[in-house]
């Protein structure tokens, strides 16, 4: 009996295996190479060379061009660049229209919409430029000054907060491009502008404009995406830069070789190292400094804070009164305003009643030299010669009264002190008095009556004819004013009679007196004393306090 050959099942399972794993082949190859394809990258291109900028063949170029292509080809990305200002740019960022923002920095307002990287691209510090001619050499030496800056730059936001803390004024103008913030300075719209450095490595020869020694705000340039998005993308940015920075041979360093002149892993000079100790040295003195100064300013404050209450307290106490205060001057104003026009009221009755005076006394003068021809009596004789002497006296009195109503109406004056003495000295007769010395150009402050004090001196020195026979005058410097000196080659005063001389009583010819002399220069603080020698002759001081007297150029 024959026994039946059995059926090979293995060759099915076989196929159904191998076709599985085709299967799953082609599933995951059509998942990885969709993930392996270019991704698009796009990213702002802000014209701020030589960090990036668009060159004559319309092609994005510059230092963070070649960062970021160098990144794209390790990954794989199809980088497309939009072109625009800064102010366009940070909009399509806000919107997603564009995924890289690149060569900004960060600001804790920016940082509320913005992620950023972590690694720093390029560090860059804010400077002022301006015309080789500008004088600009401090922050002060802007003061009314325009300053352009590109809108919304960091760069110019830092200048205004710091012009703000030196308390000077500027105005801002700006402009879309930093070609047009050089334009502006070159063309005389803009006294000077505020860029990063780096942005006028160039521009700056090519407008013609130089660097100032003002500069601030060091800052990291870094990349910026949208809050939330796109961290990837910042992740491998840091990451490449980090690695392009530990070897100088990578396109980072020969990127900024090439860009801005600095040659990564140069040898660092020895002088370097010391200088560095310095600085630690100084900057831990610093910091012991800051902490004996934050101290002091903590109790200072204190101490000012209290005085401020205190200062407040008495504030509040002033401005309780300053309605009886304002009050009280508005009916001054009125009392001197009713004074004044009671004053000019009563000079004029003064003036009228003066000049009818004069005419009677004229009159009665005239009455008793007619009485006197008429002929009359020794009695008689005696009588109108004592009348004479009485109406001579009323006229020195009313002479004077006039002097001293004068006085202090008029404002004082600057005046020539050797003019005033001319002037007094062509009222008398000075024939055979020798005078020697003068004034020089001494000018002096005071009422324009101050030809009157010269009158009186001289008159008082004429009283001593014929025993004086020369005057002296000159002045001497004091520690606080200057003296004038008026002096004879007379007998002298007794020291018992020389305030007697600035009696009301005592009066010359003309209606002066050294009473009147000394309330004449006391209007403006001027002193008048005598300090003669008895046997050595007269002397007058007069000193003029500080401020009260000059000597003229001309």
């Amino acid at each position: 009996m024959t026994t039946p050959a059995k059926t090979d099942n293995r060759n099915p399972a076989l196929l159904k295996r191998v076709c599985l794993w085709l299967f799953l082949i082609l599933l995951i190859t059509a998942l990885v190479f969709p993930a392996g394809a270019a991704r698009d990258v796009k990213v702002a291109n802000t014209e701020l060379k030589p960090s990036l900028f668009t060159n004559d063949q319309g092609e994005a170029e510059g230092f963070f061009v070649d960062v970021i292509e160098d990144v794209a080809r390790q990954e794989g990305w199809n980088v497309i660049w939009v072109s625009g200002s800064l102010i366009e740019s940070w909009g399509r960022l806000a919107t997603g229209e564009i995924d890289i923002m690149p060569g900004v920095t960060r600001t804790p307002e920016r940082e509320k919409l913005y992620d950023f990287g972590n690694e720093s691209a390029l560090s860059v510090w804010s400077q002022v430029y301006a015309r080789p001619d500008s004088g600009i050499n401090t922050i002060l030496d802007l003061e009314g000054k325009r300053v352009a800056t590109v809108r919304e730059a960091q760069s110019g936001i830092g200048f205004l907060d710091l012009a703000n803390k030196f308390d000077v004024n500027v105005t801002m103008l700006d402009f879309d491009t930093p070609i047009a913030v050089f334009s502006a300075v070159a063309a005389g719209e803009a006294d000077a502008l505020v860029v990063y450095n780096t942005a006028a490595h160039e521009d700056a020869k090519t407008y013609g404009l130089a660097a100032t020694p003002v500069m601030f705000n060091p800052v990291q340039m870094t990349f910026a995406v949208q809050k939330g998005k796109n961290a990837d993308l910042l992740a491998v940015l840091d990451r490449g830069i980090a690695e392009g920075k530990r070897s100088p041979s990578s396109p980072y360093s020969q990127s900024m070789q090439k860009w801005y002149g600095i040659e990564s892993g140069s040898m660092i000079p020895p002088w370097i190292f010391w200088g560095l100790g310095g600085i630690a040295f100084l900057a831990a003195l610093f910091v012991v400094m800051s902490f004996v100064l934050r101290r002091e300013v903590a109790r200072k404050t204190d101490e000012l804070s209290r005085q401020n209450q205190e200062l407040n307290a008495a504030y509040e106490q002033l401005a309780a009164t300053e309605e009886t205060l304002r009050e009280n001057f508005l009916e001054l104003k009125r009392s001197e305003k009713a004074l004044m026009q009671a004053r000019k009221k009563l000079n004029l009755l003064n003036t009228l009643t003066f000049q009818d005076l004069q005419s009677g006394i004229f009159s009665l003068s005239g009455f008793i030299q007619i009485a006197r021809q008429a002929g009359c009596s020794e009695k008689a004789e005696g009588g109108l010669a004592r009348a004479e002497a009485i109406l001579k006296s009323v006229t020195e009195s009313m002479s004077f009264a006039k002097k001293y109503q004068d006085l202090g109406m008029n404002p004082p004056r600057w005046q020539n002190a050797n003019y005033a003495l001319l002037n007094a000295l062509s009222h008398i007769d000075y024939a055979g008095i020798t005078r020697k010395g003068g004034f020089d150009t001494l000018e002096i402050y005071a009422d324009p009556l101050l030809e009157d004090v010269f009158l009186t001196i001289m008159e008082t020195i004429l009283q001593k004819r014929p025993e004086v026979t020369e005057v002296r005058l000159r002045h001497q410097q004091e520690k606080d004013g200057i003296t004038l000196i008026i002096e004879d080659n007379g007998p002298g005063i007794p020291a018992q009679k020389k305030e007697q001389l600035f009696d009301r009583e005592l009066m010359g010819k003309s209606g002066t007196s050294l009473f009147l002399a000394r309330e004449i220069l006391s209007i403006t603080d001027i002193l008048i004393h005598e300090t003669g020698v008895v046997g050595e002759g007269t002397r007058f001081e007069i000193f003029i306090p500080e401020g009260e007297y000059r000597f003229s150029t001309s």
